[in-house]
């Protein structure tokens, strides 16, 4: 314990604060614990008399630009839709190199998420649906369809080494197809409307990035000026614009310039795994887990079906989906069990999967104009992901503690 409070004293000095990210990056776990830390936190401040400073601090907006060529969100927004890009950044990364050299470049390991991925979305979207099929509700069928991405991820790190990387990566790959899914749902139900010709502008400069990359002119600030002008078109095209993070990571040259003993996509990943892990997920946690805990919205009885739809959807939906498409990918002989689990491993991310939070969230303020319907979506949802992340939690450690 000493060691370890010298070795923190002398990484806060001001010039050892990449000593500082290193240090806490030690601790696998740390990504979960700094997330329950904040969800803990909003959760006081929007219960307590805080919540009037909470809700005026993330209401507070902040303009980037100049004049009429300005973009002005508020931090909520910021968070969500900005730095998340980052995030999801790392993600893209992590999964371009599994892609290239890692498991997914073979066909048998790469379709089971995807096919999970896509059982885990149906499956919950039914169960809602016939449970709210002519209701009041009906609108939200979307939202128990979502994975909460960031915090599912920081909560398996809480295991660290009693689960296999390929089962971090078989839930990386499921919940990034999730999100893609998730996306698409958005836009096509939910959404204002797609802005054609800025999407378009998005597949030029994707093409671009592509012809640069090939041809070996990419370097590394000319990679991060692309990338935060796809992140302005894509917000602009009308698609949710932490999906550029995503794409920007597919998009990183993995081959080492002869000036580098690094490559492009190594660089960034250096640089924002800290950022990403220790600000980014933890402060995303705390702008969204702000939600009141009163039961009065149940009182009525359009919100039950709702607030059924929700929790099954998530806490039994996602599992029975995920599960029911494993098997059958394993069962017709298409696909395998990643490397080193087994079905108990598939149960526990089907259950983690369950954590639905910003995305399900985000999908019921578009789904509702009831203030009281999205009262009683926001306090499910939130229900539910507590039950599916510990339940998740639980399983997975016994399954691990089973093997040892």
């Amino acid at each position: 314990m000493k060691n370890k409070l010298i070795s923190l004293a002398k990484a806060l000095q001001p010039a050892r604060l990449t000593g500082l990210a290193t240090f806490l990056l030690k601790d696998e776990a740390i990504s979960g614990k700094l997330i329950i830390l904040a969800v803990i936190l909003a959760l006081i401040a929007t219960n307590t008399a805080l919540k009037a400073t909470y809700e005026a601090l993330w209401q507070t907006d902040l303009s980037i630009g100049l004049g009429q060529w300005s973009l002005s969100l508020d931090l909520r927004h910021w968070v969500n839709d900005g730095l998340m890009a980052i995030f999801f950044l790392v993600v893209g990364l992590e999964l371009k190199r599994e892609l290239i050299t890692g498991e997914l470049r073979r066909f048998k390991t790469a379709i089971l998420p995807f096919a999970a991925a896509l059982g885990g979305m149906a499956v919950p979207a039914l169960i809602y649906i016939s449970l709210n099929a002519g209701g009041a509700g009906f609108d939200g069928w979307a939202i128990p369809m979502a994975t909460d991405i960031a915090i599912v991820i920081g909560l398996l790190a809480l295991l660290g080494k009693r689960i296999p990387s390929s089962i971090r990566l078989f839930l990386l790959t499921l919940a990034i197809v999730d999100d893609i899914a998730a996306v698409i749902v958005i836009a096509l139900f939910y959404g204002t409307g797609i802005n054609v010709t800025t999407l378009l502008l998005v597949f030029a400069l994707v093409a671009t990035t592509v012809l640069l990359k090939k041809k070996k002119l990419l370097t590394l600030p000319g990679f991060i000026v692309i990338g935060v002008t796809l992140w302005f078109l894509v917000n602009a095209s009308g698609i949710h614009p932490s999906i550029a993070g995503a794409l920007l990571g597919l998009l990183a040259p993995l081959t080492v310039p002869a000036k580098h003993k690094k490559s492009i996509a190594e660089r960034l990943e250096r640089f924002t795994i800290p950022l990403s892990t220790l600000i980014i997920v933890p402060l995303f946690a705390f702008a969204n887990a702000g939600i009141v805990l009163s039961f009065s919205s149940l009182q009525t009885e359009s919100a039950w079906p709702v607030a059924a739809g929700i929790i099954l959807g998530l806490v039994v939906g996602k599992v029975v989906g995920i599960v029911g498409a494993a098997w059958l990918m394993v069962k017709m002989g298409v696909s395998a069990l990643p490397t080193n689990s087994n079905w108990g491993h598939i149960i526990g991310v089907g259950l983690l999967a369950g954590i639905g939070f910003t995305v399900s969230i985000f999908v019921t303020d578009l789904s509702f104009d009831q203030e009281q319907l999205i009262a009683v979506a926001k306090l499910s949802i939130f229900a539910a992901s507590i039950l599916s992340g510990l339940l998740g939690l639980a399983v997975l450690r016994f399954i691990v503690k089973d093997r040892a």
